[in-house]
């Protein structure tokens, strides 16, 4: 099964497939200092599992509003290739500002990955 890593003094990063759909976990701080090392991680994520995607942000303890961008552009990446996409998030902690910003209100947000993989569109 093919899987990503990456792993920063600030954050670490991994995605792999569960139940036909792409996974990636973050951990640690998800900020400008490694924004580019994201978004290059995310886009690998994209091609490797296709577009439907579900990003695990419970293991955060910083996001900031760039990150917040990277996470709105892989949502609108997944719409556009007629995808799916969701984000596994607490209402604490540095997700906290996912409902604060709205983001919550147009992206699905689960409070476990396996509450995510079970709201996923079926696919014929």
């Amino acid at each position: 099964m093919p899987e990503l890593h990456l792993e920063t003094p600030a954050a670490e990063f991994w995605a792999t497939a569960n139940e036909g759909v792409g996974v990636v976990v973050i951990r640690g701080s998800l900020d400008f200092s490694i924004h580019d090392l994201a978004g290059d991680f995310l886009d690998q994520a994209f091609a490797l599992f296709g577009s439907d995607l579900i990003v695990d942000l419970s293991g955060l303890a910083l996001l900031d509003s760039r990150a917040t961008g990277l996470i709105v552009n892989c949502w609108k990446q997944a719409l556009s290739e007629d995808g799916w996409f969701a984000l596994v998030a607490t209402g604490r902690g540095a997700t906290r500002i996912l409902w604060i910003t709205g983001l919550t209100m147009r992206i699905p947000v689960f409070p476990t990955l396996q509450d995510a993989l079970d709201a996923r569109p079926a696919r014929p």
